[in-house]
């Protein structure tokens, strides 16, 4: 199991987790968000995580991939904590799409905006994500 409480369970519950449930490969990806190899999201932080349309991608094609690499070092470095927030607002829709991936990379660059990872997410709540590639 994830060790969830009874009250976390209620909360992992909400969205569209239950949907999910049955769906092959989505009990293994929500595992390996918690894994040590891969993300290593606390059962807490996973509640949270679970969010804003996380549970309807979290089995497509780079979806888990394209959260590594936002929590890579070599990357933008986001601490699990970071990812949590930074995933509220409308980013999960748009997380496999290259160019929003470049957008959110240039943000940090220091010949764009510069943004620490911690102003990235401040500055990606809101809803900036639908828009962050817009003409």
């Amino acid at each position: 199991g994830l060790g969830l409480s009874k009250e976390e369970l209620i909360n992992f519950m909400s969205d569209s987790v239950a949907a999910r449930l049955t769906d092959p490969g989505f009990l293994e990806a929500v595992r390996s968000l918690c894994s040590p190899d891969d993300l290593g999201l606390s059962t807490k932080q996973l509640v949270a995580f679970m969010c804003n349309g996380v549970a309807a991608r979290l089995t497509e094609p780079g979806f888990l991939q394209a959260l590594q690499a936002l929590c890579s070092p070599d990357d933008l470095g986001l601490s699990k904590d970071q990812l949590v927030t930074f995933m509220n607002g409308s980013v999960a829709a748009r997380l496999t799409d290259p160019g929003f991936l470049k957008a959110v990379r240039a943000l940090c660059s220091p010949d764009d905006l510069g943004l620490s990872t911690e102003q990235l997410v401040s500055f990606m709540c809101g809803g900036v994500a639908a828009r962050l590639t817009d003409p």
